[in-house]
């Protein structure tokens, strides 16, 4: 009896180890899926799990999740953000078979979300409209099975001969009736005769005449006459939201953006690139009819893409390309390229170098010397050089500027105020000049700016003092003497004193804002763009910010939330070189340049985001 007992005590034991056990891998479990949870919508919450899509959220009353310590981070990230998360289907990517459930599966990209959290998902959890666009887009060709294709590639059309060229009269509709200006139109024909006649060319425009729309109606020109792509158009990274944008709203075209990790690039490749036969890639059969990317991508390419034969390449801002040893450059010279539009409002910039760079990837064997050709105009000083270069450039370029072509424009007015330098910033500009390490080493963590190039530490100093490595602590520390410390708002004071652009910056943007007017304050470093996010978060006022930090998808949300006819948006903080090329803010009237470029003509791109919906 003694030996049944303590057996029967031994399995009882067991048992409740086993479900305390139990239990307690049970609550992990729970903890980390709550934990893998993400709240969404704005009264109401939805908690899913990150291996499926958010059209399987579930909701949850905002009463329960208050209660939970571990929901509130939760609930206060999502109550911060300025718009709800999408949960809407950008486009399905493939199908397949479910083998368990007899029935069809999607590829799903959704919106605001990369190809890497495509999912897939059964067809009655897809929007009807959605999939009704895959079938239009994907139809399968009666000879061969098991192939996703769009019919156009099933023959290889030739370009059309010189002599069908004809030019396009009347207003040219696009998509849902929309119409080109005049003088779009005649750039479109140009395009289209140059592509007859087999020229490479260059459309360089002025900024804001609507390069975006006349390339796109040539590609749609170039699909209607039998060439129906592959077509390569590279854009800069923040003016890649607003040609999706474009070619949704104008054409019909199966566009494709490479862009993304290196987990969203493989997913393209795999389903959105090459047609396939029993998993097989079919060479030179495309799915899409536009692949439309960034100057980065371009460079992180994989061969395959070397075997395609491009009908067509659009390079924007093709001012990109200047200089010898681009890499841009020499990646698109290794593609099977047909025809090549360059677009880009500053043709010529700093020297004729850089002319001749567009040339020789335009027509390498004709501008094949560089030597040579800056020899023929590299010294230009009479009118009849002037004219022979013309002569040399007019069947390459079509150049039009806004007075040309738009009578009725509003004169464009530019200020240049000239702004004395505070008692503090005359000091450290004096001691950066001397290299008076007494006095710049003032700090008490023994900070010191790196004057290897004193030119670009003066040029910091000019915008802010505080840029300059251990001064603000010091600057801080002395106006303290002259400042409460003890007032709310004795930080917005050191930021505003400290520098003399600032405080003209303070006494204009109040006046602008009265006067109902929307801003954009470039400058050239991201640093001096946190001093002014600071300035402008003291100030209450509302304001979108682009750098090179942001990513692509973010920058086109940030521009349409300023756009907005009923947005409170009053600033748009703008790093130049990030954002200050081919964008379009023309919900804004008053362009400030914090600080201008090197480069004179990357100010005259600012300038042009103003006017950039003609």
């Amino acid at each position: 009896m003694c030996h049944l007992y303590s057996l029967t005590a031994y399995f009882f034991l067991s048992f409740l180890l086993f479900l305390s056990y139990f239990l307690a891998l049970s609550l992990a479990l729970f903890y980390l899926s709550f934990s893998l949870c993400k709240i969404c919508m704005k009264f109401t919450s939805s908690i899913i799990s990150l291996s499926r899509s958010y059209v399987h959220c579930k909701w949850i009353p905002m009463q329960i999740l208050q209660k939970d310590e571990r929901s509130q981070l939760k609930l206060r990230n999502f109550h911060s953000r300025t718009e709800d998360e999408r949960l809407d289907s950008e486009c399905c990517v493939s199908y397949r078979s479910h083998l368990f459930k007899r029935a069809y599966e999607y590829l799903v990209k959704w919106c605001s979300l990369p190809y890497a959290d495509a999912t897939w998902e059964l067809t009655q959890d897809v929007d009807k409209d959605k999939v009704s666009e895959f079938k239009r887009l994907h139809t399968q060709p009666m000879f061969l099975k098991n192939l996703v294709r769009t019919p156009c590639f099933t023959v290889d059309h030739p370009r059309p001969p010189q002599k069908f060229w004809e030019k396009l009269e009347g207003p040219w509709k696009g998509r849902d009736g929309l119409t080109l200006r005049d003088y779009q139109l005649e750039g479109v024909n140009w395009l289209i005769f140059n592509w007859y006649h087999r020229q490479n060319c260059i459309l360089a425009d002025e900024m804001g005449l609507g390069k975006t729309i006349q390339s796109i109606a040539l590609l749609s020109e170039m699909h209607s006459a039998g060439v129906q792509g592959p077509f390569l158009v590279i854009v800069p990274l923040s003016t890649l939201g607003n040609w999706v944008r474009e070619f949704s709203t104008w054409t019909h075209l199966y566009t494709v953006v490479y862009h993304g990790s290196k987990a969203s690039r493989q997913v393209i490749e795999e389903y959105e690139i090459f047609l396939r036969n029993n998993g097989q890639i079919i060479p030179g059969m495309c799915k899409f009819d536009v692949l439309l990317t960034t100057y980065e991508m371009v460079l992180l390419m994989p061969p395959a893409f070397r075997h395609i034969k491009w009908r067509c390449t659009i390079v924007d801002e093709a001012h990109r390309l200047k200089g010898k040893g681009c890499k841009l450059g020499t990646n698109l010279s290794n593609l099977t390229q047909e025809f090549k539009v360059l677009l880009t409002g500053t043709p010529l910039q700093n020297s004729l170098e850089e002319l001749f760079s567009l040339l020789n990837f335009l027509e390498p064997e004709q501008f094949d010397s560089e030597e040579s050709f800056i020899q023929q105009y590299g010294n230009i000083e009479t009118k009849e050089q002037v004219q022979k270069l013309q002569l040399l450039l007019k069947p390459l370029m079509l150049r039009r500027l806004k007075e040309d072509v738009e009578k009725d424009l509003k004169p464009k007015e530019e200020t240049i105020i000239e702004v004395e330098l505070t008692d503090l910033q005359k000091k450290y500009y004096r001691a950066i000049l001397e290299r008076n390490w007494g006095f710049l080493k003032q700090n008490k963590s023994g900070q010191l700016p790196n004057l290897i190039n004193i030119l670009m530490e003066l040029r910091k100093c000019c915008n802010h003092p505080f840029l300059v490595q251990g001064a603000e602590e010091v600057i801080v520390s002395q106006l303290r003497t002259t400042l409460d410390p003890l007032s709310p708002d004795f930080s917005l004071q050191c930021l505003v004193q400290s520098a003399g652009k600032l405080v003209l910056l303070d006494k204009l943007l109040p006046k602008l804002k009265h006067g109902g007017h929307k801003v954009l304050i470039f400058s050239q470093m991201v640093r001096m763009l946190d001093i002014l996010e600071d300035y402008v978060s003291h100030k209450g006022y509302i304001y979108e910010r682009i750098d090179g930090q942001v990513a692509g998808d973010r920058r086109q949300e940030a521009i349409d939330r300023f756009s907005k006819p009923d947005s409170q948006h009053f600033l748009f903080l703008i790093c130049t070189r990030a954002g200050g090329q081919g964008i379009n803010l023309t919900a804004a009237d008053t362009c400030i340049i914090y600080d201008s470029d090197w480069n004179p003509q990357n100010d005259l791109q600012v300038n042009g985001a103003l006017t950039n919906d003609l």
